[in-house]
């Protein structure tokens, strides 16, 4: 039978410091976070959810609350931090708080693990284990507003209220099964990432953009979004309301020189001419004089009829091997993975820690007939 936790919502000084002391010395604390990334680049903290073994709470940052002692709290290496989805938690803890967590158990990737599939939610995961259906009620809630009601403020405390529950049952299936080693790995390699909001990914998607058109284009379509990454960050917006990628792309195949040239590209505001008319002119300047140095983004070269028959190989047998040990694939590799390995290269997420042990040497073997 599980115990009921005492509910509570925290937003003055004495209530969080009591907590505080009361959560200090404890071998895990749960940990959700409530927040808004709708008008901001950077992610605006709302509401934090902490559990211990018989206290829920509901800590609001948006009060005038010295968040100090918390920040103690969750740098401390000896208690064990419970999240599900740990990835854009840790984000906006790192930012909003300046800290930086060791020590964590993402129940969403021991679910994985565990044969509950790949990327499972946290109230299908509820169900599954603690036979709880969640409300779903307040998933659109403006976690941003005041007062919060009640009702939404229980919510909340849900996301948390079961994480050690989930936290036991996983730890069970993952030493049963010995991939607790498994899970550290990729916890590990959670908390080791660049949480900062430096997303490589942004200026990539412009740079696949514009992958069949010519050197001078890519330079300043990469120019240009680096700029545009830049701006985003110091004005604290989000990148497609400083720059659009489609305008991006058509930037970089005019390349105006001039700002009544601006004018003519389409989707191009007035304002953004006005206030940025001139930076924008400049990041082109600068990917034209880049231009004989820059290294384009292309498209993959065509493999073989071999070597693709080989990745199609590679490819069903890691889906055996996924399927009986009730492992997502994706968790493994993925299928460009996949391909690159069929073509020789070793140079992959595969071929390291339990991915390599699970399916990597096999793998590579079929490959290449060696280790």
């Amino acid at each position: 039978m599980r115990t009921i936790k005492k509910q509570t919502y925290i937003s003055d000084q004495s209530a969080l410091e009591g907590f505080i002391n009361e959560a200090t010395g404890s071998s895990w604390i749960a940990v959700d976070t409530e927040f808004e990334r709708v008008r901001t680049f950077y992610p605006k903290l709302c509401l934090i959810q902490i559990a211990i073994p018989r206290h829920s709470v509901c800590i609001d940052p948006l009060v005038d609350l010295d968040l100090n002692p918390l920040c103690r709290l969750f740098e401390d290496s000896g208690t064990l931090k419970i999240f599900h989805s740990a990835r854009q938690d840790l984000e906006v803890l790192q930012h909003s708080l300046s800290v930086t967590l060791s020590s964590i158990f993402d129940t969403q990737i021991a679910a994985a693990l565990t044969g509950y599939g790949d990327q499972i939610g946290y109230g299908h995961l509820v169900k599954e284990i603690c036979d709880v259906q969640l409300s779903k009620a307040f998933t659109r809630t403006p976690w941003g507003r005041r007062p919060l009601t009640d009702d939404e403020i229980l919510y909340a405390i849900d996301d948390v209220e079961y994480l050690d529950d989930l936290y036991t049952h996983l730890l069970e299936m993952l030493e049963k099964t010995s991939r607790t080693t498994w899970l550290t790995e990729e916890c590990s390699a959670l908390v080791s990432r660049d949480l900062s909001g430096n997303d490589p990914g942004a200026i990539e998607k412009v740079a696949k953009a514009c992958r069949k058109f010519d050197r001078i284009t890519q330079s300043v379509a990469h120019a240009l979004a680096r700029w545009r990454e830049e701006r985003a960050r110091r004005k604290d917006r989000p990148r497609e309301w400083i720059l659009a990628t489609s305008v991006i792309v058509s930037l970089a195949q005019i390349r105006p020189k001039t700002l009544s040239a601006l004018d003519r590209i389409q989707d191009l505001e007035a304002g953004t001419i006005k206030h940025q008319g001139e930076q924008i002119l400049k990041a082109i300047r600068d990917g034209e004089n880049a231009a004989p140095s820059f290294k384009p983004f292309s498209l993959s070269p065509q493999q073989d009829s071999e070597t693709k028959a080989l990745g199609n190989r590679l490819w069903k047998c890691l889906g055996e091997l996924c399927e009986a040990a009730s492992v997502p694939t994706s968790l493994v590799a993925r299928r460009d993975d996949i391909r690159a390995l069929a073509g020789g290269c070793l140079d992959l997420r595969l071929m390291s820690g339990w991915r390599k042990e699970f399916a990597g040497e096999l793998l590579s073997k079929m490959a290449f007939g060696t280790n």
